[in-house]
């Protein structure tokens, strides 16, 4: 057996990848609102930089403006500004449903450990307003009889929103129809019993169960299903996630123009104040040596918003280029398209592609779209043409939209429909496009 050393020289080629280039990449990969949140967290750290957000009022002139648009009147020594009706001083209060039922319980009449049990089983619901925990629990938590608990428990049911406190679904609805006014045995036995076969659409097995007619079933489920699952919902204080362009699309005489959407966005801009500093040689190393990192850090910053900018308006562009169809005539004339392609387009990596398109939107003459809408897989038509997933699967709405609801199509026969039109696709196909949908299937989109 032989050592030996030995020198060798070898080439390899390797990506560095700087501080610099992942901040890049990672500013690429967010959308119009996280990029914000990522601007103000700079601006907390970074004193060099100035934030102001595109579109701001100018208060002292929009007071001034207010001010000189008040009337005169004879006797201003009596009128009073603050009873002028402004939409603006118009505060809309929101409450919780857990907010709403304490308030509803504290105007009832009953003693101190009736309210402390009432509030413990509305602090025990969940946000559909369910109470789903096991209610042996509360008894033995709070130390009751079954009874007070019991008593407790149809105090918070009288509350609004009715049906809140039920402990299952079928107890919802019924506590719904009785609040209603509604007193049938059969309609609640149905609600106790046969939920399932009303969720299947086994209409039959109903009619068949209870010896009614099939109009009379119909009846009874077409009111069943005018109640709410979920009645907490109603005071749900979810907030709105809004959505904020990135790009607008705008044709303007026979040419789509395509813009960064700057409204409303926030600027940035390095201080000046900063940048005398290092002029000035009467200031320590140690100041001007964290102005530099800091400056650094705001110009790299800048840097990668200027070339997030860039890539988004160049995918923008190439997206509206491929997909002219679309944006003449509307989503049936979407085209089958890869990021591969527009990677190849552009003389760019896939991987900055998918970075450029996560969370993007673009404003278009027919309405916000994802950026990631225009990108889809193909399959053949009869034609030597390719057709997208996006316009089959609004060719499968279209057509299951427009059918015999009393005979709804299979899927079988929506596959046989679009051969018809030159669309090779396949059952299976029409099944999981369906599904993705999230339309029924033919037998539970059935109407009686």
């Amino acid at each position: 057996m032989n050592f030996n050393n030995s020198l060798e020289l070898t080439q390899s080629q390797k990506l560095i990848m700087t501080m610099q280039l992942k901040q890049s990449l990672n500013i690429l990969n967010m959308s119009k609102l996280e990029l914000e949140e990522e601007i103000k967290r700079e601006y907390e750290e970074n004193p060099l930089l100035e934030v102001e957000k595109s579109g701001e009022v100018d208060w002292e002139k929009y007071i001034k403006n207010i001010e000189n648009s008040r009337p005169s009147y004879k006797n201003e020594l009596y009128y009073n500004y603050d009873n002028d009706i402004n939409l603006e001083n118009i505060i809309k209060n929101t409450y919780s449903l857990y907010e709403n039922l304490h308030l509803q319980v504290s105007l009832y009449k009953i003693d101190k450990i009736e309210k402390e049990i009432c509030d413990y089983i509305i602090d025990s619901l969940d946000e559909d307003g369910y109470l789903r925990i096991d209610e042996k629990y509360i008894i033995d938590e709070l130390n009751i009889t079954n009874s007070l608990f019991e008593m407790c428990l149809k105090i918070v049911q009288q509350l609004e929103p009715v049906g809140v406190g039920a402990r299952n679904l079928s107890e919802c609805l019924i506590i719904q129809m009785r609040n209603l006014g509604i007193d049938n045995a059969l309609l609640e036995t149905i609600v106790s019993k046969d939920l399932e076969l009303i969720g299947k659409n086994k209409y039959k097995e109903i009619t068949k169960k209870y010896n009614i007619s099939m109009q009379k079933c119909v009846n009874l489920i077409n009111f069943i299903k005018t109640l709410d699952p979920k009645p907490g919902r109603v005071c749900s204080d979810e907030k709105s996630v809004y959505i904020q362009p990135d790009v607008v699309v705008e044709k303007i005489e026979d040419e789509f123009i395509v813009y960064i959407n700057e409204s409303d966005s926030l600027k940035i801009r390095i201080s000046n104040f900063y940048k005398e500093i290092l002029k000035n040689s009467k200031y320590d190393e140690s100041t001007k040596n964290f102005i530099k990192e800091k400056l650094n850090s705001a110009t790299g910053l800048v840097k990668s918003i200027e070339s997030r900018k860039s890539t988004i308006l160049k995918i923008a562009k190439e997206i509206v280029k491929n997909q002219k169809d679309f944006f003449d005539k509307g989503e049936k004339y979407i085209k089958p398209m890869k990021m591969k392609d527009i990677a190849q387009n552009l003389d760019f990596h896939e991987s900055t592609i998918s970075r450029g398109v996560n969370g993007k939107y673009m404003l278009t003459p027919f309405g916000i779209y994802e950026f990631k809408y225009f990108f889809s897989s193909a399959l053949e038509t009869n034609y030597d043409n390719l057709a997208s997933s996006v316009s089959i699967k609004r060719m499968i709405q279209e057509t299951i939209k427009s059918e015999n609801k009393k005979k709804p199509l299979s899927d079988d026969q929506i596959s046989k429909i679009l051969n018809d039109r030159g669309i090779n696709i396949a059952r299976r196909t029409i099944a999981k496009y369906r599904e993705e949908l999230g339309i029924l299937s033919s037998s539970k989109r059935k109407q009686y």
